[in-house]
């Protein structure tokens, strides 16, 4: 079996908060988010046998109890999804997949045969305008042939997906000046969350974009969001989301107290 691949990086404390991990970037993803750091790695093929990156897990494992399996958009290529949470499964480690929620069908496979313990869903902009949420994945900018209504129908069953089931997850929204971050994106993507994941207290986290590094040329003078903005923003998840964080380049990972914003 091929894989096709981008990098990895063989010991992370970052992308699965409180775990030790391996993380595996897959090549491919259906959108073309203008913020994208990872955007080198969207097109351009790199077909390697799925040996190669078992063995990248191998050599891991002594240091790590988890594998990430990240892109682009890792549920693009299932079949090798699936043979790498199986090897990752008989090694003993947990596995984790971050998603942006186009393929419900995947993830969907994936709980069925246990492959997966945690997902990281990216809710991008207000699940409410179907068309903001085309711009904020790049299809204006791109020319992408995506139908907005069946992006969001997509994404929330996705989410739905997972909330019935055993698997952890964490809900992320990446904040970028002039395209996706406001007061107002932020209350409306809250109210949607809430039925799905108030009960499970999901945590739900606030992202710093980091223009400089951005696919799109014309995001990359703009100035990131601080992150005492961030904390500001993240009072539009009050009242309907109670387990907020904030995750900054300066600080990482903080637990917003809004009793103290």
């Amino acid at each position: 079996m091929k894989a096709n691949y981008g990098t990895y990086i063989p010991i992370s404390t970052v992308d699965w908060h409180g775990k030790a991990v391996v993380v595996l970037f897959l090549r491919g993803c259906p959108f073309r988010c203008p913020y994208c750091q990872n955007y080198e790695i969207l097109t351009e093929p790199n077909l390697v046998d799925i040996n190669f990156l078992q063995d990248k897990i191998e050599s891991s494992i002594p240091f790590v109890t988890s594998l990430v399996l990240s892109g682009g958009e890792p549920l693009i290529q299932k079949n090798a999804v699936k043979e790498l949470a199986r090897f990752a499964k008989k090694k003993g480690l947990l596995v984790g997949i971050h998603t942006n929620g186009f393929f419900p069908q995947v993830i969907e496979e994936l709980l069925q045969e246990s492959l997966a313990d945690s997902f990281f869903l990216d809710i991008k902009a207000p699940m409410n305008d179907p068309e903001a949420y085309c711009k904020v994945i790049g299809c204006d900018e791109y020319n992408l042939t995506l139908e907005p209504k069946e992006v969001i129908e997509n994404i929330t069953k996705s989410l739905d997906i997972i909330s019935k089931s055993k698997a952890d997850l964490e809900v992320r929204t990446t904040v970028v000046p002039g395209l996706v971050g406001s007061k107002k994106d932020i209350d409306a993507i809250s109210q949607f969350l809430s039925p799905y994941i108030k009960d499970r207290d999901t945590p739900y986290v606030i992202q710093q974009g980091l223009p400089e590094n951005a696919m799109s040329e014309k995001l990359r003078g703009t100035k990131p969001f601080s992150r005492e903005e961030l904390l500001g923003i993240a009072k539009a998840a009050y009242p309907f989301l109670h387990n907020v964080w904030i995750r900054t380049k300066e600080a990482g990972n903080e637990h917003v107290n809004f009793e103290f914003i």
